[in-house]
């Protein structure tokens, strides 16, 4: 199949859109918990998705980190009979905002290099990862533009950005095909739709600025300086 690109999803069918991914099987979002908290759950309509929310009391990386997990099985019946332990389940997380995927990247990279953490890595294979922008900062406390998460820079298969009447989607992965193959509610992006992304992205650079008076080359030092320090 040919590289899509960027596609659009028509608002009036993320519903349809969403009853059909959970179909395919198991589909996580952000849904409010009440207070202002939110939390990624399985969902199955798309009404319980909050499509705008602040961080929610977990990150989605605890889908690739459980809080808790078995790591080995063994016996004693025997002498020390031992084997790996590895819980994993096929899943679409949907509504990553770009701050999570950015630490999704990290931990890839740390968790790929030895001593590689294998059973991250096999949940990594398994868990597809559907991003959602935010147009503008999500609460007063976001820190994102400081580490340049404020702007998509990859590690999802499908990338949402909403653009009022519609959503401009870019497909990313082999994965992400396979889903637009099988969800025929999509139609491609035009110039029109493009030059929309690029003026709201061009606002969004004037609204999002570095929100710590100090630059990100000093963070590093910053770090080792408090290393040793009680707090």
């Amino acid at each position: 199949m040919k590289d899509v690109g960027y596609l659009i999803l028509m608002k009036e069918d993320l519903g349809n859109f969403i009853s059909r991914l959970s179909r395919l099987q198991k589909l996580f979002a952000p849904v409010s918990k009440g207070y202002n908290n939110f939390s990624f759950k399985e969902i199955s309509p798309a009404d319980e998705i909050a499509l705008k929310y602040i961080p929610t009391i977990l990150p989605p990386k605890k889908f690739f980190m459980p809080q808790q997990e078995p790591l080995l099985e063994f016996s004693t019946a025997k002498g020390l009979d031992a084997r790996p332990v590895v819980e994993y389940e096929k899943m679409t997380i949907f509504g990553v905002h770009t701050c999570d995927l950015a630490g999704i990247q990290c931990l890839n990279m740390v968790f790929s290099v030895r001593p590689r953490d294998y059973n991250y890595l096999i949940r990594k294979r398994l868990i597809d990862i559907i991003g959602l922008e935010c147009n503008e900062y999500c609460d007063e406390y976001a820190s994102c533009c400081l580490v340049s998460s404020h702007m998509p820079s990859g590690g999802y298969d499908m990338f949402f950005t909403d653009l009022g009447d519609y959503f401009i989607v870019h497909v990313n992965t082999q994965v992400g095909e396979n889903i637009v193959e099988s969800i025929k509610f999509f139609e491609q992006a035009g110039t029109v739709h493009l030059e929309e992304l690029k003026e709201m992205r061009d606002r969004k650079r004037a609204i999002f600025k570095n929100e710590v008076p100090v630059e990100p080359r000093f963070i590093p030092e910053l770090f080792d300086r408090s290393f040793e320090n009680k707090v």
